[in-house]
């Protein structure tokens, strides 16, 4: 049966991506983080990570269990420091978002307030730059923020928190049933910047399918490209934010594509140095994706 131990592993192994470097974390050689991840898998009968490659990356199973191992070291470690679970927690942390998170953000630092009453809780909206360096920098003590696909920075640890799929949006009317390749061609492309996460993904996903388009337009703003495809100025390929309503608009066509790695992951990075803070942010925030999971079934 595994133990606490080898679920505190896997998720140094996951925020850190090389078993190498979550050795360091929990003060073990290599080969042993190795054999506590094989023998977790063989408990759990569950195939963790992808090994094909030099880099070590979760499996669709592993993605799954992150959140719930993070919530089962968080119930545990609630427990080891009072009978019953229950203690203070004191300080003030400061908290970045990307826009489409911010309403989420919003709603569990109204929760921890309640709960954590001397925990001051300072929430702030970004629009653009890297929220995990930021954090690295000591600017933020944590961000719910977009995952790239760079090494994680150092000093800083990643939960992920939801995905969100990329969809295909164009103006019902004009668009009618015409496939999304002559779409592409033939209409004003708004894309996000390729300076964001958000765009630099989505350039990715457009250039690995080898969609053709023409004329395009970069855009800062999600909100501001999909109001632009409401008027008929052009189309465009966005994430489908968590809060998004544009699939009831009959304005729009949205349309989903046939691919898994079609999407964005948001999560929450935190500095390490302050996790024994931020750590109430990141079960709270767990909680209520679990929360609004079972209300959508």
């Amino acid at each position: 049966m595994s133990s606490i131990r080898f679920f505190r592993t896997f998720v140094a192994v996951a925020r850190s991506g090389s078993f190498a470097a979550a050795s360091e974390r929990v003060s073990l050689t290599p080969a042993a983080v190795s054999l506590q991840m094989r023998a977790l898998e063989d408990d759990l009968g569950l195939t963790l990570f992808d090994r094909s490659g030099k880099i070590v990356s979760l499996s669709e199973s592993g993605h799954r269990l992150l959140p719930r191992a993070e919530q089962l070291l968080a119930l545990y470690d609630d427990l080891r420091d009072g009978p019953d679970g229950d203690h203070e927690v004191v300080g003030s942390i400061n908290v970045g978002a990307v826009a489409t998170s911010m309403a989420f953000l919003a709603r569990a630092v109204l929760i921890l307030r309640e709960a954590h009453p001397k925990l001051k809780v300072q929430p702030a909206i970004n629009f653009s730059g890297d929220l995990s360096l930021r954090v690295r920098a000591g600017e933020l003590d944590a961000a719910l923020a977009v995952k790239n696909a760079h090494k994680l920075p150092a000093g800083t640890q990643w939960t992920p928190l939801y995905t969100e799929p990329f969809v295909f949006i164009a103006n019902r009317q004009s668009a009618g049933r015409a496939d999304i390749g002559g779409l592409m061609k033939r209409r004003l492309f708004l894309r996000p910047s390729r300076s964001t996460h958000t765009g630099a993904l989505i350039d990715a996903f457009v250039r690995r399918n080898r969609l053709r388009f023409g004329e395009f337009l970069e855009i800062n703003s999600l909100r501001t490209m999909v109001e632009l495809v409401q008027q008929d100025v052009g189309i465009t390929i966005v994430p489908l934010t968590r809060a998004a309503r544009w699939e009831d608009d009959p304005r729009l066509r949205v349309t989903y594509f046939d691919d898994p790695t079609a999407h964005r992951a948001v999560g929450l990075f935190e500095s390490e140095a302050r996790s024994h803070l931020t750590s109430a942010l990141r079960r709270v925030l767990l909680d209520t994706i679990e929360q609004d999971d079972q209300l959508r079934q």
